[in-house]
């Protein structure tokens, strides 16, 4: 066994039990871990030697699902800004961590493993909801009419369990975000989990506003309707002119 090979195997000995599966092929670790993709298979994480340190990376295999499914411009559309917001890199088709230090290989291995499998949810929750995502274009290009360079597309925004929420859009003021703006589609799961957002952030000492776009607000059930705006939320249209938009945010 090459001295390369015996530290490699250290590795995995040393990364947390929940990643205890591995293998090293030649000079690389290849760790399983509890992370899933939205096809029911385990993401494996990459580890390779670099200089004094580590490259962490998905292989690569988010890609090879997005080429499986024939999305594969989708994916490399949006990979780059959500790796960028993960604190992740996105080149050549591949999710990865650079300079990685042997300390702090195991934050590497999760924040690759997380940011491969969110990706590809996303990528074919877009796909899943071609209406909705008519409705998205429509929503962006009213929120930049609206708010112009104030608005900010697909950021996070930490409730007050601690929680971060995904959320699609808000709006900056002196470096804060005061205002949330999140597109629904009329299903009961899309609005159970936009109820969860508003009353978490609502929940925070000093909350921003928070506006729901109803991708389609005759399909979307009254009392659901009810339910965000009891949680806080302010309920609009997605296709509603830009004056609703500024006014919700008034």
């Amino acid at each position: 066994m090459s001295d390369a090979q015996a530290e490699m195997r250290e590795i995995i000995a040393e990364l947390p039990k929940a990643m205890y599966q591995g293998r090293v092929r030649n000079t690389s670790a290849f760790v399983s871990t509890g992370v899933m993709y939205p096809n029911g298979v385990g993401v494996v994480v990459r580890i390779d030697e670099d200089r004094q340190n580590f490259i962490v990376s998905d292989d690569g295999y988010a890609a090879q699902i997005a080429e499986t499914m024939g999305v594969v411009p989708v994916l490399s559309s949006m990979a780059p800004g959500f790796a960028s917001r993960s604190g992740v890199s996105f080149e050549r088709a591949t999710f990865l961590l650079s300079d990685v230090s042997r300390d702090t290989l195991h934050v590497a291995v999760a924040a690759v493993a997380n940011t491969s499998a969110r990706a590809m949810e996303r990528v074919i929750a877009s796909l899943g909801q071609p209406k909705l995502k008519r409705s998205r274009a429509l929503f962006d290009k009213r929120l930049r009419s609206a708010f112009g360079d104030k608005v900010k597309f697909d950021l996070e925004f930490p409730g007050a369990t601690g929680r971060s929420w995904d959320f699609d859009a808000g709006v900056e003021e002196g470096g804060w975000i005061v205002h949330l703006f999140e597109l629904v589609s009329p299903a009961t799961q899309a609005v159970a989990m936009a109820n969860m957002k508003i009353s978490d952030t609502q929940a925070l000492p000093s909350p921003p506003v928070v506006t729901v776009a109803l991708a389609d607000y005759e399909r979307t059930d009254p009392t659901l309707r009810s339910i965000l705006s009891a949680a806080g939320g302010l309920v609009i249209a997605a296709n509603d002119d830009v004056s609703a938009y500024q006014l919700s945010a008034a």
